[in-house]
């Protein structure tokens, strides 16, 4: 079976291609046609998690939690933006760390890179 990366690199002013991205990857997990659906928010993507933004955004992100979609954010791009805690706080579920070796696994386990 497939399996699935979407990066969610769009920020939250373009908010139709972030939820493009988390809507498809919850229409993906929810197919059961793929062993595996992961959610990287990465560059602007981790904007999309802060406080002041998160909320246009809510209801996609419970929903993938809720689908139990493993979902990381990058560190690197969120402590050069200084929200690196602001996220850990506001969205504990977000396993926020460096994310780099991340993907090369991914790519090497075979992962399709969907890119919103």
């Amino acid at each position: 079976m497939a399996k699935l990366m979407v990066i969610i690199a769009s920020g939250p002013d373009q908010p139709a291609k972030v939820k493009a991205g988390l809507g498809f990857s919850i229409v993906a997990q929810q197919s059961h046609e793929l062993e595996e659906v992961k959610v990287c928010f990465f560059a602007d993507g981790v904007d999309v998690l802060t406080e002041s933004h998160r909320g246009q955004f809510a209801k996609l992100v419970d929903k993938i939690q809720e689908l139990e979609i493993v979902t990381i954010a990058c560190q690197m791009h969120a402590e050069q933006k200084g929200i690196a805690d602001e996220i850990r706080r506001v969205d504990p579920q977000v396993d926020v760390h460096y994310v780099g070796a991340d993907l090369v696994q991914a790519i090497k386990q075979g992962f399709e890179m969907v890119t919103f």
